[in-house]
Parts: C-alpha cells; sequence; structure tokens
C-alpha cells in the first residue's frame, strides 16, 4: 500500500506547479513505487491539468489530482468541443475522425492503422513510467538519420519537406525525439534478450537473393536461350504471360511460406525452383546466393523489433482499449 509520506510528497509536486520538472527527484527519493505523470490539456479553456498514477509492489494504483482556486471546476473537465472530432477539411469537404478511422480500416481494409495507433498508446505510457530525456547529442543523431531516410541532405531539402508536410521545425523536434525515445526503449527492453531469441529463432533470417517471376495461371516459362533464365523472364514479359513485378530480390527465411522457403534455402546457387501458387499466379525463382544469418548490426536491430513486437503484444493483451468514434462508443482489450 502506498504510504502517507509518498502521498504526502506527491501532493506537494502536484501543488507546486513544478510537477513535470521535479518528477525525477520525486522517483528517487520513493524507488519502491512507479510513477506516472498524466497530462490532459483541456480543450475548454486550454489549461494543462496533471495527475498522478502512483503503483505501489503490490500492483495497486494510486490516482492523485490536485485543483487550485479559480480553476477550471471539475464538472467541465474533458468537455470537447464539436471541432475536436473534425480531422480535415479539403475545400471544404470536412472528415471527421471516425469517417478516416472507417476508410482507412474498412474501405481501403489498412487495419494496420488502428494496431499500430494501440500500438503508439502502449509505447507512449511506457515511456512516461521510465521518463529518461534524451541528449543534445542523442538528439542530433536522430535528426540526422531522420533526414537521411526521407533523403533530405540539405537544408532546403528539409525545409521543402516540412512545407509541404505542414510540419513547423518545432513538431519536427517533437517527432524525432519521439522516434528516437521509441528506439531507446526497444533497445532497453530487448538488451538482454537478443541472443537467447537470435539461438532459438535466428535461422528464420537467414537471406536468400534470387531472381523471381510470376507467370499468369497456366502458363509454362519459355525454354531457356543462351541467357538462361533471364532470358526467359525477358521472352514472358515480352509475351504478356508474366505479371509486372521486381525481378531481382533479397529474401529472408521468415518473409516466405514454409514449401517456399524449404525449396528456396535447400538448393544450390544457380538451380531453379518452383512454380509456387501465389495470388497472383504462379512463381518461379532462379536462387542466385544463400547465406545464413549471422549476429551482425542488421539481425540484432531485427530481432530487437521482434522482440520488441512480442512485449508490445503482451501489453495489448491486458490493455483496456477504448474508441471513441461511430455512433457508438467502442471498447475492446
Amino acid at each position: 500500500m502506498v504510504d502517507g509520506r509518498t502521498l504526502a510528497d506527491a501532493l506537494a509536486l502536484l501543488s507546486g506547479g513544478t510537477a513535470r520538472r521535479d518528477l525525477d527527484g520525486f522517483r528517487a527519493d520513493h524507488p519502491d513505487v512507479r510513477i506516472r505523470l498524466v497530462s490532459q490539456r483541456e480543450e475548454y479553456d486550454g489549461s494543462l491539468q496533471h495527475a498522478l498514477l502512483i503503483k505501489d509492489r503490490d500492483g495497486a494504483t494510486v490516482s492523485l489530482s490536485w485543483c487550485p482556486d479559480l480553476a477550471l471546476p471539475w464538472p467541465l473537465r474533458g468537455v470537447h468541443r464539436a471541432g475536436e472530432h473534425l480531422l480535415l477539411r479539403v475545400n471544404g469537404v470536412e472528415t471527421p475522425v471516425a469517417r478516416a478511422v472507417a476508410c482507412l480500416d474498412f474501405i481501403w481494409d489498412e487495419s494496420r492503422l488502428a494496431d499500430r495507433l494501440v500500438t503508439d498508446s502502449l509505447v507512449r505510457e511506457a515511456m512516461q513510467e521510465t521518463s529518461e530525456p534524451l541528449t543534445d547529442a542523442e538528439l542530433q543523431e536522430a535528426m540526422n538519420a531522420f533526414r537521411r531516410a526521407r533523403g533530405l541532405l540539405t537544408g532546403a531539402e528539409t525545409l521543402a519537406w516540412m512545407d509541404r508536410n505542414r510540419i513547423s521545425h518545432h513538431e519536427l523536434e517533437e517527432l524525432v525525439a519521439a522516434e528516437a525515445s521509441v528506439a531507446r526503449l526497444r533497445s532497453r527492453i530487448a538488451a538482454e534478450g537478443v541472443e537467447d531469441w537470435f539461438a532459438e529463432h535466428g535461422r528464420s533470417l537467414d537471406v536468400a537473393r534470387v531472381a523471381r517471376v510470376v507467370l499468369t495461371p497456366g502458363t509454362v516459362l519459355p525454354d531457356p536461350g543462351p541467357g538462361g533464365f533471364l532470358e526467359s523472364v525477358e521472352r514472358a514479359f515480352a509475351d504478356g504471360t508474366a505479371v509486372p513485378g521486381e525481378v531481382f530480390a533479397t529474401l529472408r527465411r521468415e518473409e516466405l511460406d514454409r514449401e517456399t522457403a524449404d525449396a528456396v534455402f535447400a538448393v544450390e546457387p544457380g538451380t531453379v525452383v518452383g512454380p509456387f501458387p501465389t495470388e497472383q499466379g504462379d512463381l518461379m525463382v532462379k536462387v542466385l546466393s544463400v547465406e545464413s544469418a549471422i549476429l551482425d548490426d542488421t539481425t540484432r536491430d531485427l530481432a530487437e523489433r521482434r522482440i520488441f513486437a512480442d512485449w508490445v503484444e503482451r501489453r495489448r493483451s491486458t490493455a483496456k482499449i477504448e474508441w471513441f468514434w461511430g455512433t457508438a462508443e467502442q471498447t475492446g482489450g
């Protein structure tokens, strides 16, 4: 149970007006409890309200908030203006949040967006529980990586990207800081488990470099001429029996279904395998090289991401998830 001293210190933290700045000191003084500071900008008057969630070793949570005299009354906390539910307006045509989610999740069959929104909330919750500000050097490194990943190699290109996406410099810094914080959280969660994960699952990251073609159903790959497989692929494209797509590819074992993976990774380089049925047609593959995965920087990053995804899924399985869109409040999880 949270003791009286902890509650008294928590109340002093909230009432002092410096809760966010003094939170680290409070955590240091009370290492036996987990602390999360929850902040909410009130739509009604723009005021910023804080509350502390204090979880003891038994798992019980105490929620503590404080309201000064003449502040926004409790009955008006959480009151929303109608415009808050409007996401976008284009040439006078308005798109409310409900319509946006419905379009992406159902009309366009992009259910991953909803999953990513839930994941973002779970990750932000974890980061709030163990707040650790990024250093200036870490922020600069993250900004450089962010720009390189998007091909923004000059200041002019960066400014043009910001203008196209309607992002201010401050918003860009917040976006980069959030991305860097997630990466650090991912590394911290996976830190002790990468080697064990790789020992058990590393085979799934084996790499095959291949040439491939998808033929329309019932089509046979033309007999190779002097140029072999690639000449046959060219002829298939020329006569319209090959489905347009990438010919050369680098594939990991985990990206393939079991039958295709077993065939691709079992043969010597230079071997043509297939056909394998796919939604578009019959896949033919020429294996150019096969490499067993090693625990280098690339596979370490992939292992961290797999471990992190499992961690998110475990948190999601016990989370209370509430959607506030459509004609009724939706709750899941």
